[in-house]
């Protein structure tokens, strides 16, 4: 592939939640993935609207280059055409994987129609959640009391945490919005426990049919008790969550 090959691949842009992966061996190691999990995929034509199936026949490291089984229903195959930019969708682990690649030749090996393509330059995969999100039931009133600068203290109901940040419900008319440095005075957890920390607001959205703000905060230091803390309640609610699952 020469330089003006490589140049027509265009890098997608990033968008939120999916890691953009460009190192060339960890693309190589989605694609191989795909490859020996024999993951169907499906591709769309740069453009297009009509997404066809295909998979991956095979993934040549030395010539950085893949081949594509021939595209379903037969269609798409009467399109494809050397130069084409294919989108191709697969999953990997329950994680969608996005690339774009370049067709470079098509042929045909026992009657089966192949397109053997360049490398992607990069390749999108979803990022999964860092860490384990813990619901707090109804029955559960937990609170959280922030310290929001001029707004002054507000007082809500706990409705999720994890060992990064937590959700919680506020009046309507609390003064907070995305990005705001708060003071975690108080985050009520299980059996007691109540630690204080800062945390920083990463949404707000209104609850429909609700008087109330949702909003999210992600911590942004923990003192030493507060870590060792966590843990043990999210597991608790975890349990409890469990618990109250019906039985089969």
């Amino acid at each position: 592939m020469n330089s003006d090959d490589a140049r027509s691949v265009r890098r997608p842009e990033p968008r939120p939640g999916i890691e953009q992966v460009s190192d060339p061996g960890r693309v190589l190691g989605l694609l191989q993935a795909l490859w020996e999990r024999r993951a169907l995929l499906s591709a769309r034509f740069d453009g297009g609207q009509v997404w066809f199936n295909t998979t991956l026949l095979d993934v040549d490291a030395d010539e950085r280059m893949i081949l594509l089984d021939e595209l379903a229903p037969i269609e798409g195959h009467r399109q494809l055409q050397p130069g084409h930019r294919l989108h191709v969708l697969g999953v990997l682990k329950g994680v969608p994987t996005h690339f774009t690649c370049l067709i470079i030749a098509t042929g045909v090996r026992n009657g089966i129609a192949f397109y053997r393509a360049a490398f992607p330059l990069t390749m999108d995969y979803r990022q999964r959640r860092a860490f384990f999100r813990a619901y707090v039931p109804r029955s559960m009133e937990l609170n959280v009391r922030l310290s929001a600068g001029d707004a002054g203290v507000l007082t809500g109901r706990l409705l999720d945490v994890s060992q990064a940040g937590f959700g919680i419900l506020l009046p309507e008319d609390s003064p907070v919005s995305a990005l705001d440095r708060v003071t975690v005075e108080a985050l009520e957890l299980p059996e007691g426990q109540v630690i204080a920390c800062n945390a920083e607001i990463r949404y707000t959205r209104r609850e429909p049919g609700h008087r109330s703000v949702r909003a999210g905060g992600r911590f942004t230091d923990l003192a030493a008790q507060a870590a060792r803390v966590l843990p043990r309640a999210i597991r608790q609610l975890e349990r409890e969550q469990i618990r109250k699952q019906p039985s089969a």
